[in-house]
């Protein structure tokens, strides 16, 4: 039997009085002591002062999840943890979706993704989210689509990077789905070339539907309207979500973006839709209410997403930070800001307060004042070229450090100056 004792160091440990024979009796205590230790909320290293008969102990997570695998699952479980790099908890919840009887054809598939230039980091990406692809026979299945997308140009890293982000890829028919896709995106780009440019933009998935049924009676319907051709390749470069939607959706979409007053000819209706195809009804009425709690009236609301649509994009930590330095730091009035909604698209770390930093400088030295007010318009947007032009070349020999400032190498701090409200802020329209 066991029998405890305490050590002169007032440890409580384990005496060993059976046989190797119960050995296995030892090991199911030992464990107990482990549970009783995470029960308590002790840290569970310290189980090895309990350590009998030095029998092992899982003594991390990962171990006890090793233990609660079933037996018929043990193996995947293994080979997913050792071949395909996957730790045990996710292997745990992979092996819950495919059964290895072998490693003979996962081998095989792991074999040929590591010839074709996948990594480890890849594979066990792959792997986790499309499993069954270590059922896949390489040289019938594989190689085809690989061989396909290396002949209109895209290169193996490339593919390696862009399938282990969308491993659907792998999963679709080359003669169903992966060539007729192709040829309708080259109807729409023109050339191989972007096409892959749009392969390497892995968030778009258009590899993976079907494109004739699911995008081109939409692209038609809005080719009926009015839309140029030429906003097709806009759509299917930069704002797939607005196609790939249920097909009742877009239609309530169109409609509603109609009505609002925006003209299928230009750019902005694009926008639109895409704030409303990728925006849920519940996230776009805590944005207006961010938007109301900064004092901007439903009609700026409005005029602002008449101008920039796109800017309801933006989150709402980013809507909240940038009101907050623009107003409380700058002196801007928030509805000027309405104005200029495209400011909510630049970063503010990078570009706002670099370039507000270069302003408050010339500020507090008095080479800008009353007959010169800044507007926010020509502050955020103009090209870096414009404005060091205008706000910073042309004052370098009054103040050398402009160039470090605007380049966010060196803070107003450091020349002893704080943001503050500026009355020389101009609340223009723009």
């Amino acid at each position: 039997m066991y029998g405890l004792f305490y050590r002169s160091n007032g440890r409580l440990s384990l005496a060993q009085v059976l046989s190797n024979t119960n050995r296995s009796i030892a090991q199911d205590l030992a464990t107990s002591y482990l549970d009783l230790f995470s029960g308590l909320g002790l840290n569970v290293q310290n189980a090895r002062l309990f350590n009998p008969f030095g029998v092992k102990l899982f003594s991390t997570e990962d171990e006890q999840i090793k233990r609660k695998v079933p037996k018929e699952c043990s193996f995947t479980v293994s080979y997913l943890i050792n071949s395909c790099g996957l730790s045990p908890k996710i292997a745990k919840s992979v092996a819950e979706r495919v059964k290895l009887q072998s490693s003979k054809q996962p081998d095989s598939v792991l074999q040929f993704l590591k010839n074709r230039g996948f990594n480890g980091s890849q594979i066990a990406k792959l792997v986790r989210v499309r499993p069954q692809l270590l059922f896949a026979h390489p040289e019938r299945s594989l190689l085809p689509k690989i061989e396909f997308l290396n002949s209109i140009g895209a290169t193996d890293a490339e593919l390696a990077d862009v399938c282990s982000s969308i491993p659907a890829i792998l999963g679709q028919s080359l003669e169903n789905v992966l060539i007729p896709n192709y040829k309708f995106l080259k109807s729409v780009f023109f050339s191989d070339e972007n096409v892959i440019k749009v392969l390497r933009k892995k968030r778009t998935r258009l590899f993976c539907f079907d494109l004739q049924t699911t995008v081109s009676p939409k692209l038609a319907f809005l080719k009926d309207l009015g839309m140029p051709e030429a906003n097709f390749a806009l759509i299917l470069s930069c704002y797939p979500p607005i196609v790939l939607q249920r097909q009742d959706k877009f239609d309530g979409n169109v409609k509603k973006v109609i009505k609002m007053g925006f003209n299928p000819q230009k750019c902005e209706f694009v926008h639109a839709m895409q704030v409303f195809s990728s925006i849920g009804q519940s996230t776009l009425e805590c944005k207006l209410d961010v938007l109301r709690r900064w004092g901007w009236s439903d009609e700026d609301i409005r005029l602002a997403f008449r101008k920039c649509p796109i800017y309801m994009t933006a989150s709402k930590t980013k809507l909240v930070s940038i009101f907050n330095f623009l107003v409380n730091k700058m002196g801007w009035q928030p509805s000027a800001i309405a104005h200029v909604p495209s400011a909510f698209m630049y970063s503010l770390e990078r570009r706002i307060i670099p370039r507000c930093s270069v302003i408050r400088v010339l500020l507090s030295k008095g080479l800008i004042n009353e007959e010169n007010k800044i507007c926010l318009s020509s502050l955020v947007i103009n090209s870096n070229k414009h404005f060091l032009d205008t706000f910073v070349t042309k004052y370098q020999d009054h103040v050398p450090q402009l160039l470090n400032i605007f380049h966010g190498k060196m803070t107003i701090g450091e020349l002893g100056l704080e943001f503050e409200p500026q009355s020389v802020m101009k609340n223009c329209s723009a």
